[in-house]
């Protein structure tokens, strides 16, 4: 019995925890910095291709647009994900677009929502890409969530990067 009870009071104790966790830490911030040896229009070029990413990000099985044209300002993208235990949409929308600069995005779900402002900058022959991630839940227990998820959250945009890098350079 005083096992039960002892039991119980931890259960509480972390979902006590995660819920406050949910309300104070309601965010993920996320810097990612690639080094691309190709030239800036090629690099640039390579990451508006909407129907490119399922090449270099894993799990994406493909990309439908939705509205817009290209990957322009206002564009979106319907992004369909499978991995061995889930599948997934997420709604991709293109915010901002400098040309040779910058693009901001924004993909989201009915849990989670990210938004991205990724930068690039010529270096001579090569091209410095700068990318800037803000992850949110979209409900209390997303957010709740957020932090046990923060390892495998950041490992997977790394890994998106360095398969573009990888991609870009062959």
């Amino acid at each position: 019995m005083k096992f039960l009870k002892a039991f119980f009071v931890v259960v509480l104790l972390v979902i006590s925890a995660l819920l406050i966790i949910g309300v104070f830490v309601p965010e993920i911030d996320e810097q990612v910095n690639v080094t691309v040896e190709q030239p800036i229009i090629s690099v640039y070029a390579g990451m508006l291709n909407t129907q490119g990413f399922p090449k270099w990000m894993e799990d994406l099985e493909r990309v439908e647009r939705t509205s817009g044209f290209l990957a322009m300002p206002g564009s979106t993208f319907t992004l369909y994900f499978k991995n061995k235990e889930t599948a997934g949409t997420y709604t991709l929308e293109i915010l901002e677009v400098v040309p040779m600069k910058s693009v901001r995005c924004r993909m989201y779900n009915e849990m989670i929502e990210m938004e991205a402002n990724i930068n690039f900058e010529s270096n001579g022959p090569t091209t410095d890409i700068d990318a800037f991630f803000q992850i949110k839940g979209q409900t209390l227990v997303e957010r709740a969530m957020l932090p046990l998820m923060k390892t495998v959250l950041e490992e997977e945009l790394k890994q998106h990067f360095l398969n573009f890098k990888k991609l870009q350079e062959e």
